[in-house]
């Protein structure tokens, strides 16, 4: 299967990479164009088999967010029994955004790399950025530990378990947050969707990236370890 067809991997994987420009003297100035050197490209994943796009949404998502937002929560707007003030994402007056970018296995499976959602919104100036991440981190910290879909398109329907946790790469600061989905047994007897997201902040930036993986049920969760691994090469590229 595609990723450009996988809905229910690729739209989590909606989870996109923000990142703050900083303003002071002693650090780098980010601009939408620099900002995009940090963002994973196939070499990060093993190149062979790899590929990259801009997603435009043109093909919909099962679950969307606009592009100029960061997420706080990812698929919970279509639980059924999640608080009401529960986010999936937050808009951030003041950013830039640079788009989102998708990287990751022409085809699905397994044994393949994680498909990457990425995007970053650019401020003026780091007051603005650290003001958005403060609105992020408290959406976030709304985001309840478990709640279930019963509607909507199979690949999305079943239990979904959250964890969170402190992240600093780089010099950039944030969260990554551990999506665990298990179907029901009648639709998915064998796998279950592991999904990261990383939110990290610096300077005049706000960057996040979505990691997702199909693993097999009884199988060890990894995404967040993979996610920990890629960003420390492609965060490189921007100090």
């Amino acid at each position: 299967m595609s990723i450009a067809s996988r809905g229910g991997i690729a739209a989590i994987v909606f989870t996109t990479i923000a990142v703050a420009a900083c303003g002071g003297s002693d650090q780098p100035q980010y601009t939408q164009r620099t900002i995009k050197n940090g963002f994973v490209k196939p070499s990060d994943l093993g190149g062979k088999g790899v590929i990259a796009f801009e997603d435009t949404g043109v093909a919909g998502h099962i679950i969307y967010t606009p592009e100029d937002s960061v997420p706080t929560c990812p698929y919970v707007q279509r639980a059924d029994d999640a608080p009401a003030d529960s986010t999936a994402a937050v808009e951030l007056q003041g950013g830039n955004s640079t788009g989102r970018f998708i990287v990751g296995p022409n085809r699905v499976s397994r044994e393949a790399p994680p498909v990457v959602t990425q995007g970053a919104l650019v401020f003026h100036n780091a007051q603005l950025a650290d003001a958005g991440m403060k609105k992020v981190n408290a959406a976030a910290a709304k985001c309840p530990g478990k709640w279930t879909i019963l509607g909507g398109p199979p690949q999305i329907i079943g239990t979904y378990t959250v964890t969170s946790r402190p992240i600093e790469l780089h010099g950039w600061k944030g969260f990554s947050q551990q999506l665990a989905h298990l179907s029901p047994k009648e639709f998915n007897l064998d796998t279950y969707d592991d999904l990261v997201t990383v939110v990290l902040h610096k300077g005049n930036a706000i960057l996040y990236a979505g990691f997702a993986q199909i693993k097999k049920t009884g199988e060890r969760a990894d995404s967040g370890q993979k996610a920990e691994q890629v960003m420390k090469q492609s965060l490189a590229r921007l100090n």
